[in-house]
């Protein structure tokens, strides 16, 4: 009897260990997640803030070209930007209050020597975003999962936009990369540009790729 007991008062003890367990688990899942949805909330709420104030700047007759960088990006991993662009030119039809843009992103090299922009060795001055203005096409090896590569802006307005980067395909490395802006040479939209582009602005700067 005695062994019925103890077998008894073994399990109970098991299942109110068991139960104390699933309830700390549940507390612990409920503030991670209730952390990293501060966390989120927090991150969202910089990035607006940061292009309320390129948009500010923009409109207020400042660079051409703006645009934030991550102090580092992982391979792999979506890595948020924001991307402005100024408009100085107007369009010649007068029914008409836009005009063309492209936006192209280059990584000229890598900081090791010998190092690549692609998978393949020593590739390097590669198109890794938006349009491909010499091939007129989009990137083949595009390092973003969202950005907007062809865009109508009013006459004498800026406008800024959200962009997502996401770099696949290349070794951690510190990269040289620069950022060009096209204008259509007809100062028409969209639909209506003739094809032919013309550098509008033009900024290098480092991506840090871990």
């Amino acid at each position: 009897m005695r062994r019925k007991k103890g077998a008894l008062q073994l399990s109970i003890t098991a299942i109110v260990v068991l139960i104390i367990a699933i309830v700390v688990l549940g507390l612990a899942i409920g503030f991670i997640r209730k952390q990293f949805t501060k966390g989120t909330e927090l991150v969202a709420g910089e990035m607006a803030g940061i292009k309320q104030r390129m948009k500010e700047d923009i409109r207020a007759g400042g660079e051409l070209l703006v645009f934030t960088v991550p102090d580092e990006v992982s391979v792999g991993k979506p890595a948020p930007m924001v991307v402005g662009v100024r408009n100085t030119a107007a369009n010649p039809d007068e029914d008409k209050d836009r005009v063309c843009f492209r936006l192209e992103v280059t990584c000229i090299k890598p900081f090791t020597i010998g190092g690549s922009c692609t998978r393949y060795p020593e590739e390097t001055n590669v198109v890794v975003g938006g349009w491909d203005i010499e091939n007129d096409m989009p990137t083949q090896n595009s390092w973003f999962k969202s950005l907007l590569s062809e865009f109508d802006l009013r006459n004498y307005e800026g406008d800024v936009w959200d962009a997502i980067m996401l770099v696949r395909g290349v070794k951690p490395d510190s990269y040289a990369m620069e950022f060009n802006v096209y204008i259509d040479t007809s100062y028409e939209t969209c639909a209506d540009k003739t094809g032919e582009w013309e550098l509008y602005a033009s900024k290098t700067f480092t991506l840090n790729v871990v």
